[in-house]
């Protein structure tokens, strides 16, 4: 019998299409596919109420004993949310969620590359809204900590995943309770296209100042200890 899903939730350029892929590589876990909808990694299903079951976007016999997969980065901003994280709540079976948190500035900052790479907008109120959102990692945690996941809710690392992705995928499986099986392919995807860094000293000083208070209330919650790394970084640099 099908076991659960397995959703990476986040964040935002933070190494969710890689953590993705070296997930999708176990014999346990069916991976979301193209047919019928916008992507293979991104299904944004949960984003509005759908008239297709979720089970439409994954192979109609997934093997028992199995996890399905998908990876949408969209399900932690909060001014799409619209109920997102009681919609998962309410999927059948289990539900085991990853959320990749990356220093928030840095994060930010390769944003802006990736929408650059893409014509979108970088400038202006909007778009600082938008980057400032994705960074705000504790309000996003807490809106699935109410829709009942603080059990069943990990918090990974970016930088543990960029320098040692296989004891990173070692945990997650641990985590969903899957036996390990090491990846074999474990190359970076969607990098980052334009080299520099695009975020002005002065914007990486009204970012700070926007998020701070997420970030301290992060840290304080104790549930991921990078955080008070970030505030050092940022408020030595700041004040």
């Amino acid at each position: 019998m099908h076991i659960g899903h397995i959703i990476i939730i986040g964040a935002m350029k933070a190494g969710t299409t890689t953590l993705y892929h070296l997930l999708s590589q176990h014999s346990k876990v069916t991976m979301s596919h193209r047919k019928g909808f916008k992507s293979t990694k991104e299904l944004d299903y949960f984003l509005e109420d759908r008239e297709k079951k979720y089970a439409r976007f994954f192979k109609h016999d997934v093997p028992g004993g199995s996890w399905t997969l998908e990876a949408s980065p969209s399900y932690t901003k909060n001014y799409l949310a619209n109920g997102c994280a009681d919609r998962i709540a309410a999927l059948p079976k289990q539900k085991k969620l990853i959320y990749i948190l990356r220093d928030p500035i840095d994060r930010i900052d390769s944003h802006m590359s990736h929408n650059a790479s893409r014509g979108r907008s970088i400038n202006g109120a909007r778009a600082t809204r938008g980057f400032d959102d994705a960074s705000s990692y504790w309000s996003q945690i807490q809106r699935f900590d109410a829709a009942g996941f603080s059990d069943t809710l990990l918090l990974l690392d970016f930088e543990d995943l960029c320098s040692d992705p296989v004891n990173s995928v070692r945990k997650v499986q641990e985590f969903i309770g899957l036996d390990f099986e090491e990846p074999t392919d474990v190359r970076v995807h969607n990098s980052r296209r334009s080299s520099g860094r695009l975020l002005t000293e002065a914007q990486e000083r009204k970012h700070w100042q926007n998020i701070k208070s997420d970030i301290e209330a992060l840290a304080a919650s104790g549930r991921f200890a990078a955080a008070q790394k970030w505030i050092d970084t940022w408020s030595a640099k700041f004040g």
